[in-house]
Formats: structure tokens, C-alpha cells, sequence
């Protein structure tokens, strides 16, 4: 537990009873510098994704701040926070959201449209479709691999009161009105988590997907030290003492998700001021 007595100075770090100092790993950078490890991924995937021995993540590699070379309105690139491709030809993308803005739900989407046109750029130029022949290139000409965006959030998102992750896909209005419904397209997918729910609804931590998630919304001192060698090494990840001093330059700068994202809030805020003050007169 944080000890009162060694608060420090800067919003990003803790200290724990001991006095050894920690980052907070829900700002951009010190989020990287968690995940900056192929294991760490796996691990975080395989729990929130809750896959099977079958179906789990082996082998993958990843990229941070990821620039979709396909370009938005007013040739500004799309950046996705981690990046991450499978020796399988899934393709993935994890972002950390500390704030909700305005058109949320529109950014999840467009998100998730470079992701799929990304992933279908590199599936076509992978081991696998290469040593295809020519008819079978042709007919999978239009088949896109599985893609998946998941997104932690810091705020409230999921409605339900029960449940602190949820999935997304397409779905037949008709089978959801029967009661039957299945993803019509289940190769393609949002995991949503709901870090204030979770915080709620999971005590303690009694599961790795428990470990990351805990870690992630309330940093290291909120869960317990572990002697196994991913755990440990993840949070010593996030000992100011090994940290990279251009880390931590960074961070003095610039603490907060990117710009766009927060001079959307601004401007909301601004819009909403406006509105308010012509229907006041």
C-alpha cells in the first residue's frame, strides 16, 4: 500500500513503505515502457482475450505508436498505441484510454478500420499468402485475417453493472431479436474494458488478467510483489531507478494521451460553453 508518510512531488510516481519509487504506468510512455517486452504482451492478450491452451498467442511481435501508413481527412497519419502482429496473422491493438471525448465510439471504429487495412496489408505480404499459388491468391483475394482492437478505459464506458469487459462484433438484427444471436463476422472484433468497473466488481488479485488489469489502473503498489520472473520483471520495469532517463525527461514534458485526443475535450468543452451561453441570453 502507499504509504502516506513518501508521497512524492510528481503526479507519475509512487513509493511504496521501503522508499523505492515507481512510475504510474497509465500515462502514454510509462505505459510503453511496461509493455516493452514480447512476454508481457502475450501474457496481458492471453489473459483478456481468455484464451484456450489451443488458441493462445506463441509468438508475436509489436511496435509501438504504430503509424498506419493510409491517411485521415487533412493527411494527418493514424498512430495506434501498441501494435501487434502474431506468427499466426492475427493482427491486434491495444490503447490506453484516460479520458473519454467527444465521438468516442467514432474513434474506436476508425481505429479499428486501420487496423483491419493494415492487417490485410501485411497478411498479403506474409510467409503464408506468399507460398500460395497463384488460384489460391485469387481466392483469397478479399479474405481478411483476424484482427482485434482492445481498449482499456480509465472511465466509465459499460453500462451494465455486472461486468467490466465486454465484446463487440456484428450481429443479424433478426437473430437478436430471436434470442439466437451469433457474431455473423467474428474475425473481426472490439474487447472493451472498463477499468472503473473492474476496480468494483475484482478484489484483489486472484488471476494474471486480475494482476495486469490492477496494475495498469492503480499502478505497482496496488498488487502484490511476485517472485515469478514475468511479474517481477514488469514491475521492475516500473522502478524509476531503471528507468530511462529520456523517460523520464519525457515525462516532466508531457504526461497525457496525444493532442488530438485532448484538444477534442477542450473543444467540446469550449462548443458546449457557447451553447449555454446563447440560451442563457
Amino acid at each position: 500500500m502507499v504509504n502516506d508518510n513518501n508521497t512524492t512531488t510528481k503526479p507519475y510516481i509512487v513509493k511504496n513503505a521501503d522508499g523505492v519509487e515507481y512510475l504510474l504506468p497509465y500515462y502514454p510512455a510509462t505505459f510503453r515502457a511496461l509493455l516493452d517486452d514480447k512476454d508481457t504482451i502475450r501474457d496481458l492478450l492471453n489473459s483478456i482475450l481468455e484464451l484456450d491452451h489451443d488458441h493462445e498467442i506463441v509468438d508475436l511481435s509489436y511496435a509501438f505508436e504504430k503509424y498506419i501508413d493510409v491517411f485521415m481527412p487533412g493527411d494527418e497519419p493514424m498512430r495506434l498505441d501498441v501494435w501487434v502482429s502474431t506468427r499466426d496473422n492475427r493482427f491486434m491493438n491495444i490503447e490506453l484510454q484516460n479520458r473519454e471525448h467527444p465521438f468516442f465510439l467514432d474513434r474506436m471504429q476508425l481505429y479499428n478500420a486501420y487496423l483491419t487495412i493494415r492487417g490485410k496489408h501485411d497478411y498479403n505480404r506474409s510467409e503464408q499468402f506468399l507460398a500460395m499459388s497463384e488460384k489460391e491468391k485469387m481466392a483469397h483475394y478479399y479474405e481478411v485475417p483476424e484482427t482485434v482492437s482492445i481498449w482499456l478505459c480509465r472511465f466509465p464506458i459499460l453500462e451494465p453493472r455486472e461486468i467490466y469487459k465486454d465484446t463487440w462484433t456484428l450481429y443479424s438484427k433478426h437473430d437478436v431479436k430471436t434470442g439466437k444471436a451469433l457474431p455473423l463476422f467474428p474475425k473481426n472484433k472490439y474487447i472493451i474494458v472498463d477499468l472503473v468497473k473492474f476496480l468494483k466488481l475484482r478484489k484483489g488479485v486472484n488471476s494474471r488478467e486480475d494482476f495486469w488489469l490492477r496494475l495498469i489502473s492503480r499502478g505497482p503498489l496496488e498488487v502484490p510483489e511476485s517472485e515469478y520472473p514475468l511479474l517481477k520483471n514488469a514491475l521492475d520495469r516500473l522502478r524509476v531507478s531503471n528507468a530511462d532517463p529520456e523517460l523520464l525527461k519525457k515525462m516532466e514534458q508531457f504526461m497525457f494521451d496525444e493532442m488530438h485526443a485532448y484538444d477534442a475535450v477542450i473543444a467540446e468543452n469550449f462548443l458546449k460553453g457557447k451553447t449555454e451561453g446563447k440560451a442563457e441570453g
